[in-house]
């Protein structure tokens, strides 16, 4: 991580110099007021204490989630050369948010040679009780020197807190096949997860008994949003009602009941729902952010952003944003819903990826270039 130019650091060093040519006892002649010269000093003190990590992960970190209790699950990329052909399998660890760290998964182990396969962890995903992990993955294996004989696809594995693997009952297969974006069910017996390349199917297996049922037969979707400590997402479609039109809609994953909360005339994407499952929002084109009250859909709040990834923070009044492409590195902002204000954080520090603790009071990052994970207070 690069650090911007602290200016107040600057200001503070001239202000002592300047402060040290006068005499305080003089009477006469311009002096520094003792009350802003202290303002200054704790305005610096404060800024450098911003930029202090409350913890620092010192791996290269490519992908992680949050656990309601703040627990960090975290994949680091291992490569490894097997004759001509250089393989990545991913170790996953568990860090806390004072420091502890335990690697709970180490890649040759759980992907053990021949043949030459490697798996890259897409994303990880919590179990609403923090008891389990889903690990989405894309595995990819090489019969032979020639690199172009591979076969492989997106595939989840099921993990203890502790790496040890669910197995799904019945099943020959060691992982959930042409399965991606899994989560877990509050029962923490079902999951549910996409498949397809878009628009989406829903799927919801149970690990106890082994049964898969597509979800919401009929209708796909063009994004979904898990609130899972609810039972619940939310998903944008065209074919979710006899009009054909695009809508937002609020889908049970256990009941299977769709309520249609709002038409729409425009969606661009980045789905996100607040950590009280009470507002969802997204992106209505490339610079407007449209948060929807779910108990009253036609209370909906604007605000011109422009485009990036967004969480939203405690009071559900704001949402912290990363501007730009969502595979690039960022600053992250404050964006005021009610009354559409930008307030930087970190001091400009650039961040790769990001998120919001579930009770508000962290915010996660990892840098750019060697993505090293760190926390901070959500100010």
């Amino acid at each position: 991580m690069t650090a911007q130019p602290n200016e107040s650091n600057s200001e503070k060093h001239n202000l002592t110099q300047h402060a040290a040519t006068r005499s305080p006892r003089r009477k006469s002649g311009w002096q520094f007021p003792a009350a802003a010269f202290a303002a200054v000093a704790l305005a610096a003190l404060v800024a450098l204490a911003q930029e202090k990590p409350r913890m620092a992960f010192e791996e290269d970190v490519q992908v992680f989630a949050v656990s309601g209790d703040t627990k960090i699950a975290a994949a680091v990329p291992r490569m490894k050369r097997i004759k001509k052909i250089v393989i990545e399998r991913d170790d996953v660890w568990v860090v806390s948010a004072n420091g502890g760290k335990r690697r709970i998964l180490e890649g040759d182990k759980f992907m053990p040679t021949p043949p030459p396969t490697q798996y890259v962890v897409d994303s990880l995903a919590w179990s609403p009780s923090g008891s389990r992990i889903a690990m989405n993955m894309t595995i990819t294996t090489i019969s032979s020197e020639d690199t172009s004989d591979i076969t492989g696809g997106k595939q989840v594995a099921l993990l203890e807190e502790n790496g040890q693997e669910i197995k799904v009952a019945g099943s020959k297969d060691r992982f959930i096949g042409d399965a991606w974006n899994a989560a877990w069910l509050t029962d923490e017996s079902n999951v549910v997860h996409l498949t397809g390349v878009g628009p989406y199917k829903i799927t919801r297996l149970n690990v106890t008994t082994g049964k898969s049922l597509e979800l919401f037969e009929g209708h796909t979707f063009d994004a979904v949003a898990w609130d899972t400590k609810r039972n619940q997402a939310f998903g944008v479609g065209r074919n979710l009602s006899i009009s054909g039109r695009l809508a937002l809609v609020q889908l049970d994953l256990v009941h299977e009941t769709v309520r249609e909360l709002l038409r729409l005339d425009e969606f661009y994407g980045r789905l996100s729902v607040s950590a009280s499952g009470k507002h969802v929002g997204y992106f209505e084109n490339g610079d407007t952010i449209v948060s929807v009250d779910v108990d009253n859909p036609r209370q909906q709040q604007r605000v011109r952003a422009g485009i990036g990834r967004f969480e939203y923070g405690r009071d559900e009044q704001r949402v912290l944003l990363k501007r730009g492409p969502e595979e690039k590195s960022g600053d992250l902002v404050w964006v005021g819903l009610r009354d559409g204000t930008f307030r930087s954080i970190l001091h400009g520090l650039l961040a790769h990826d990001f998120r919001v603790a579930p009770d508000g009071d962290s915010v996660i990052i990892t840098d750019p270039g060697k993505r090293i994970l760190k926390i901070f207070p959500a100010n």
